[in-house]
């Protein structure tokens, strides 16, 4: 009557079902650091994204001295309300029409200041949850010859 092999193959079962279970937890625990990381990395990329959409539309705003007419030109798909333009691009970051809508970039112009000469606005970058970005904006108009003070 021996049974003392079938205490050594009970210890080696119970120490390889140890083994698998901690690689197991190990791996899962490295896959949730792989997804967690893959997120962050998508809404960094996001918002720089959002930020250079921004900073083109500031500069566009600038060089039209506070009018439209430049991110018009540029931008043809944009559509203008009173203060308010509005910008669509798609999930590739090229701009688009509503229908194809991702992300939502806005330009708002709120106050003018210095008798009319100094235009600010707010320049907001969306997508469907949660904003990713805002600028704020301000164009200096200078007097044309001719202009009274």
């Amino acid at each position: 009557m021996r049974k003392a092999p079938a205490k050594r193959s009970n210890l080696f079962l119970l120490e390889l079902i140890l083994a698998i279970f901690f690689f197991a937890l190990a791996g899962a625990v490295c896959l949730q650091l792989f997804v967690q990381a893959r997120t962050l990395s998508q809404q960094t990329h996001a918002r720089n994204q959002a930020l250079v959409c921004a900073k083109n539309i500031s500069a566009l705003f600038e060089a039209g001295e506070g009018s439209f007419s430049e991110i018009l030109r540029e931008y043809p798909d944009a559509q203008q309300r009173d203060s308010l333009l509005t910008i669509y691009y798609d999930e590739e970051w090229q701009p688009c029409t509503l229908e194809q809508e991702t992300y939502l970039l806005t330009l708002t112009l709120s106050e003018s200041s210095w008798e009319e000469h100094l235009l600010k606005g707010e320049i907001q970058v969306t997508d469907k949850e949660e904003p990713l970005c805002t600028l704020d904006v301000s164009c200096y108009i200078p007097l044309k010859a001719g202009e009274g003070s």
